[in-house]
């Protein structure tokens, strides 16, 4: 391969490489649910 395609190839694979890194640090959406439980469910039979 040439010079030219070399450094296209690099910088390709660096941006890449710095998409996936800024990806994986974001934070993840916190999500919570509620679910209401009876009394009367909660007793065994």
């Amino acid at each position: 391969m040439n010079r030219k395609a070399r450094l296209f190839l690099a910088i390709i694979i660096l941006a890449i490489s710095v998409s996936l890194l800024i990806w994986a640090y974001s934070p993840n959406p916190r999500e919570t649910r509620v679910q209401p439980i009876a009394p009367s469910e909660m007793q065994l039979p």
